[in-house]
């Protein structure tokens, strides 16, 4: 009996000893890793700072900043900004939980200086950035107080203009003037634009100040490039003061309760100054580019239009030459045609200010090629090129069918037998209309006998046959509204783009009036208008000495969507703020 009794105990010890490893085998195969609790989000916060924020006669050459947690500083020599700017740059580092900043060069007495910390440190093992903080301090009895805000927006694209420096001036250097010290010497007080365009400066002192701002190339705080980004206040602007309520968030545990953060709460309703960026052109005219293009054909390039350029040979020319003068759309570039039957030519080319040139060209084209190629070139009768305006063999409602070409056309022939008529479009010949009338869901076909249009150069058109349909107007759509011309602007440019920007029509206006854009296609569409001050027909960015600001540009709120067979009348104007 005591053995069976044995038996049996010895059974559910070996029974009790699986159903024990079975659960620990169980809790071994689903091993989840500690999470150590929530993601740390918060920006680290300062505790203590050495001399305090907004402190008095400051004599020292270190100023400590100490966190509730660990920091690490990112590129603190250019994210962070000390006004008045030094000639030599503090430096910055870190020890645990302390941000450094030592001076290098002694500091300005009676000054009130301000560090603005930008996005240049963060927790180390988050990556929170501590943002907004700008400590105040001055070397004298007291300190000035007062703030400033604004916003950069680009003047062409109207989008946040971020990662510009800002400077303020002040009117009181004695050799220099006001307008020159961007060029000079640097700011009094120096800050930077946020991803949203947005800076704001604290600790200033009560004067007027000129507000001057620029995409920095090359890190000196001076307009000493021509391709940087500028943006400058038309008038001279005033600091005003800020009143700060503070409120302490207050975290509590099982065992005490500290401050977390502390929150400066600002209300205000000074103004926001908002400045618009561009590139300022150079305003001396030059000659970027002069060459032979090919046989025929010599291009000058300018940087402004060649109105006032005069271009002339420089010997006397046989009167098969045939020069033809074309000018670019902006006048900027200037063509010469011409009938390629001399070797060489000079040519003048002076403005009476800024270009005085003399040039010995060859009128014969470089060719790397072989000889062989070049005596089958030779002997290749050269085509004109004919082009047309058909999207698919189709025209749309009421648009006419040009022939365009590559070179002017100084004669035309048309056979006898043919009813085919033809009006020149443009003003130097490039372009032909086919007179007829077309009319939708027609079909038509034309034959342009070959050699019927003559180029300068002295080249004929070969055949030319056209099919083509004339589209159906329920196809497309139209818009229609009314834009409202400011008081005092001369000239009102009327963009219809895409949503991307790109140009699908444009009208000049000068008078209050209802405008059309018909016979679109489907799609959504953007309308955009440019204060057209200069009424030179595009836009004109600013210009920092002549103290001229870009021409505004103002863009429709919305999107419009063009639909088939539907017209978009909108009720109400479009009225533009100057």
């Amino acid at each position: 009996m005591i053995f069976y009794y044995f038996c049996i105990m010895k059974k559910i010890v070996k029974y009790f000893a699986i159903i024990v490893s079975a659960v620990l085998l169980s809790r071994c195969a689903n091993v989840v890793t500690p999470t150590g609790g929530p993601k740390d989000v918060k920006a680290p916060v300062v505790l203590e700072a050495s001399p305090e924020n907004n402190s008095t006669n400051f004599k020292g050459k270190t100023i400590r900043l100490t966190f509730d947690e660990f920091v690490t500083l990112n590129n603190a020599s250019n994210n962070v900004f000390i006004s008045p700017p030094m000639n030599k740059k503090p430096t910055y580092r870190t020890s645990g939980k302390t941000v450094i900043i030592k001076f290098e060069e002694p500091l300005k007495p009676e000054t009130t200086y301000s560090i603005n910390f930008g996005n240049a440190i963060k927790d180390l093992h988050e990556g929170n950035i501590f943002k907004g903080y700008t400590f105040n301090f001055s070397t004298g009895d007291k300190i000035d107080s007062l703030s400033l805000k604004g916003k950069i927006t680009s003047a062409e694209t109207l989008k946040a203009a971020e990662g510009f420096i800002i400077g303020l001036y002040t009117n009181d250097n004695d050799t220099l003037t006001l307008d020159s010290l961007p060029y000079r010497v640097k700011p009094n007080y120096v800050t930077t634009t946020d991803k949203n365009g947005n800076f704001e400066f604290s600790g200033l002192a009560d004067k007027d100040y000129l507000i001057f701002a620029l995409k920095d190339n090359n890190a000196n705080l001076i307009f000493d490039l021509a391709t940087e980004e500028i943006a400058f206040s038309k008038d001279l602007v005033r600091p005003y003061y800020i009143e700060k309520q503070i409120v302490k968030d207050t975290v509590k545990n099982d065992t005490l309760a500290k401050t977390d953060t502390v929150l400066e709460v600002k209300k205000d309703e000074n103004p926001v100054y908002e400045i618009f960026s561009f590139v300022q052109e150079d305003s001396i005219q030059k000659l970027f580019k002069k060459e032979l293009v090919e046989a025929g054909l010599l291009r000058f390039v300018f940087r402004y239009p060649a109105k006032n350029v005069e271009i002339k040979p420089l010997e006397e020319l046989p009167d098969t030459f045939n020069i033809m003068q074309v000018y670019s759309l902006r006048k900027d570039t200037v063509l010469w045609y011409f009938t390629p039957n001399k070797d060489s030519l000079w040519i003048s080319i002076n403005d009476g200010v800024n270009i005085s040139d003399t040039t010995h060209y060859s009128l014969k084209p470089r060719q790397a090629v072989s000889r062989r190629k070049r005596k089958i070139e030779e002997k290749t009768i050269k085509k004109l090129e004919v082009k047309n305006n058909l999207k698919g063999n189709k025209l749309k409602p009421e648009q006419p069918l040009i022939l365009s070409f590559s070179e002017p056309i100084v004669k035309l022939s048309l056979p006898d037998s043919t009813d085919l008529q033809l009006e020149k479009f443009d003003k130097y010949g490039f372009k032909y209309q086919i007179i007829s009338n077309l009319k939708p869901e027609n079909k038509y076909q034309f034959v342009i006998p070959d050699s019927v249009f003559f180029g300068i150069r002295g080249y004929t058109n070969d055949t030319v046959k056209l099919n083509l349909q004339v589209m159906e107007e329920s196809e497309f759509g139209n818009i229609y509204l009314t834009v409202e011309v400011p008081e005092g602007v001369p000239q009102l440019i009327v963009e219809l783009t895409t949503e991307q920007g790109k140009v699908i029509d444009k009208q000049l206006i000068t008078s209050t009036q209802e405008i059309a854009f018909e016979y679109l296609d489907p799609g959504k569409y953007k309308l955009k208008a440019t204060l057209d001050l200069d009424a030179n027909g595009e836009w004109s960015p600013g210009n920092f000495d002549r103290r001229l600001q870009p021409e505004k540009i103002i863009f429709y709120d919305g999107t419009l969507e063009v639909r088939a067979n539907w017209d978009i009348d909108l009720d109400e104007p479009w009225k533009l703020e100057k």
